[in-house]
């Protein structure tokens, strides 16, 4: 009977807790690395942008800490402003193109892969293949494409139709509309990825009820499937938003923010305002913080407009 039963003896605490120990054991050596790596360097760079820290000085050779970094960046007419709000500029093209082009493109390829009765996962895996390029590679591409003399294949195209060469990377116009081009059609690959996961995991009770009103896919998918996708909507969404405030490769690596300053991104900015002299490291940490906190406003907004909408069906 329960009232003979003896109490159950007490275990050894690494017996008891012994899946515990593990988990933590396991998760310990990212766990360091990701406090060394990112919350040390959070904090140390926090601070330095309160400086006038210079690049090989260090903290020794500091002479003021201020306000004054931050003050730059929002006085009109400043040199660390214009800078700082003309690459936003860029970076905010380049964001807004690249969300809602890799975006539309990911969802219309996972629906029409989704549809191709046979054959769907060779096709998933054929394009989702660019996206193992590497951004060196990429640039190179992009180089080769645009190449402003008569080799570039797009010039090329142009000279055959009868036209003159364009010096695509010279010019400001269209520096940066060249630069957008690769990412633009071999960018939606992990997204497309995304967008596939979630249509094949709603349950086909919804489309086939959805087929005895309507024979059209297209609308079946636009009244049915997407509202129950919004989830992997609003997660591309965000992954979108901080890539494109993040994008470095391709103005690094082709045109170096030129020519002037008309492809140079915020993180370009920052990357250059410390790594490149004259060096100015606690500038460059203050622009990384404006451009963390503009990141993380964006994506609480948006999250919250996400978090407003029904995703019952019509």
């Amino acid at each position: 009977s329960a009232m003979n039963a003896k109490p159950e003896a007490k275990q050894p605490f690494k017996k008891k807790y012994k899946r515990e120990i593990i988990a933590y054991s396991l998760i310990g050596i990212p766990l360091i690395w990701w406090v060394v790596f990112f919350v040390i360097a959070l904090f140390w760079s926090l601070g330095a942008s309160f400086t006038n820290m210079r690049g090989g000085y260090g903290w020794d050779y500091i002479t003021r800490i201020d306000f004054q970094n931050y003050i730059n960046i929002f006085t009109p007419g400043s040199s660390q402003s214009e800078a700082f709000w003309s690459a936003m500029k860029v970076t905010l093209i380049w964001t807004v193109v690249m969300m809602i082009g890799n975006n539309v493109m990911g969802i219309l390829c996972a629906f029409l892969i989704r549809s191709i009765k046979r054959g769907g996962k060779f096709f998933l895996a054929l394009l989702f293949w660019p996206s193992l390029v590497s951004a060196v590679v990429g640039a190179d591409i992009t180089k080769t494409i645009f190449a402003s003399d008569s080799s570039g294949i797009v010039n090329q195209l142009i000279i055959l139709a009868g036209g003159t060469p364009v010096q695509w990377f010279e010019n400001a116009d269209t520096a940066l509309g060249a630069l957008m081009v690769i990412p633009f059609f071999f960018g939606f690959c992990q997204k497309m990825l995304i967008y596939y996961a979630s249509i094949v995991s709603i349950p086909t009770t919804y489309t086939e009820a959805a087929s005895m009103e309507t024979s059209s896919r297209f609308l079946i998918f636009f009244r049915v499937t997407m509202p129950l996708m919004k989830n992997a909507i609003v997660l591309n969404t965000l992954l979108s938003i901080i890539d494109g405030f993040k994008v470095l490769g391709p103005m690094q690596l082709v045109t170096d923010g030129g020519p002037g300053t008309s492809t140079q991104s915020v993180m370009l900015l920052i990357y250059n305002s410390i790594f490149k002299a004259p060096s100015r490291v606690g500038q460059g940490c203050a622009y990384a913080f404006v451009l963390f906190l503009f990141i993380l406003i964006v994506s609480v907004i948006q999250r919250k407009l996400a978090g407003k909408e029904e995703s019952t069906i019509e």
